[in-house]
């Protein structure tokens, strides 16, 4: 099984209002610290970001998110991260079958990207307590009805 993570629209301008919550901090937490499981494991971490309102400072990503070079960085103007991007072919192109997806939004990026990876032949889960959401409900919702993995799972399946 090749694996990537995808972190999906970790930008100021979405999850930056939520700094002073604790939600934000253990989010982030555990975003960065799979991403640095992956790129100990040298498996690809790529970082979405959404520009279909704009690609100024507010719409960069969080100071606090852990981007390295290696990472490869992507941009969208759909929610779902495969539309009309190249996503799906760099995905191809490193042979990866298994994608890990974080970030925000559970009702909106998230859950399309999800569909999207499925749509096409990808097996993927979502990162658990790597999701943020708008509402409380939506991230119960994705916690019931989608697959997660662990952190833990995660650095058995990259230290195998």
């Amino acid at each position: 099984m090749n694996i990537a993570f995808v972190i999906i629209d970790v930008q100021k301008a979405f999850v930056g209002h939520l700094k002073s919550e604790k939600i934000y901090e253990d989010t982030l937490a555990f975003i960065n610290a799979t991403s640095a499981q992956f790129r100990k494991a040298n498996q690809p971490v790529i970082i979405v970001r959404d520009i279909e309102e704009g690609d100024d400072e507010t719409f960069q990503n969080v100071d606090e998110l852990m981007v390295d070079t290696k990472d490869i960085e992507l941009t969208k103007t759909f929610n779902n991260s495969f539309w009309k991007t190249d996503l799906e072919k760099i995905l191809k192109d490193k042979h990866i079958d298994f994608l890990v997806i974080a970030g925000n939004a559970a009702e909106h990026c998230i859950t399309a990207t999800f569909f999207g990876a499925r749509e096409r032949g990808f097996k993927v889960a979502m990162l658990q307590h790597g999701i943020f959401a708008d509402r409380e409900e939506s991230l119960i919702s994705i916690y019931y009805d989608r697959p997660l993995i662990s952190y833990t799972v995660i650095q058995a399946l990259l230290n195998k």
